[in-house]
């Protein structure tokens, strides 16, 4: 029987193989895994010895019709190319390169090919994964990927063409709420004796508490502003200041995201082709 084959076990990668053996959606008997890096695989081959360990891709590639790659945006092509004589249209290989886009994907592997942006936040089952899939990937490979990334998240199917911003809302966003909750703290520093450390420990239990009025309560932005803005009060001056200055910085924000992102595909796109 064929096996789910794994290429590469960084950040994300050693992320996501966890999550699917902590939610038992894949046995570890019917996984195989390379990487560049046997020395990172310790603890997993200890804790599942079950897992396959493939000397490199091409051992790989011989045992999957479905392939996860998990490497760098730079390092895709090179591994293609390793694996091709292992592969063919009936292959389907899920990726997670967000700059890479299908298109540029199809320039070199003429089979079923998935894409998936991940987030940081599904190490604690709580991300949302974006999902595009090309013409080729068959209802069993669109409902394999679903339980795949729904076992420690959500799954959001989308075209491709709004990538760029729902990946702005998702994978980037924890970084983006950490670092603007980080300058809120700063600012009450400057403006205070607060200590660092209990500025922040109070924002970040301040954020939790927000989280699960809106998620648990199923409170909505405007309830909760309306809530605590109360009319004529202190924290409504501080929305309009919100109001009045965010809009702009959000607008630059993508802006400046989008712009990345073209440069990321020419470079690609020339890469690839040429």
């Amino acid at each position: 029987m064929d096996k789910i084959g794994f290429v590469g076990y960084g950040s994300m990668g050693s992320m996501i193989i966890n999550g699917i053996l902590s939610s038992n959606i894949i046995a570890p008997e019917d996984m195989i895994i390379s990487t560049r890096s046997p020395n990172k695989l310790f603890k997993l081959e200890k804790k599942y010895p079950e897992i396959e360990i493939a000397p490199d891709n091409i051992s790989l590639a011989d045992k999957c019709q479905r392939i996860f790659l998990f490497v760098g945006t730079g390092e895709v092509r090179s591994v293609i190319e390793e694996i091709k004589p292992k592969i063919s249209e009936n292959t389907h290989i899920i990726y997670i390169s967000a700059g890479l886009t299908i298109e540029i994907f199809e320039s070199k592997f003429k089979g079923r090919i998935t894409k998936v942006i991940p987030s940081l936040t599904s190490k604690v089952g709580e991300g949302v994964s974006l999902v595009c899939h090309n013409k080729k990937v068959t209802n069993e490979d669109v409902d394999f990927v679903g339980a795949v990334f729904r076992s420690f998240g959500s799954v959001k199917t989308i075209e491709e063409e709004d990538l760029e911003v729902a990946t702005d809302l998702t994978s980037c966003a924890p970084a983006f709420i950490a670092q603007i909750f980080k300058e809120f703290s700063n600012a009450a520093v400057r403006k205070s004796n607060l200590t660092q450390e209990d500025a922040e420990a109070m924002v970040i239990k301040t954020l939790y508490g927000t989280v699960k009025l809106i998620y648990g309560e199923n409170m909505g932005f405007d309830e909760v502003i309306s809530r605590v803005a109360t009319k004529g009060g202190i924290t409504e001056e501080g929305i309009k200041v919100i109001q009045n200055r965010t809009p702009a910085m959000f607008d630059e924000l993508f802006k400046v995201t989008s712009q990345k992102n073209k440069n990321s595909k020419q470079i690609l796109n020339n890469e690839w082709l040429n």
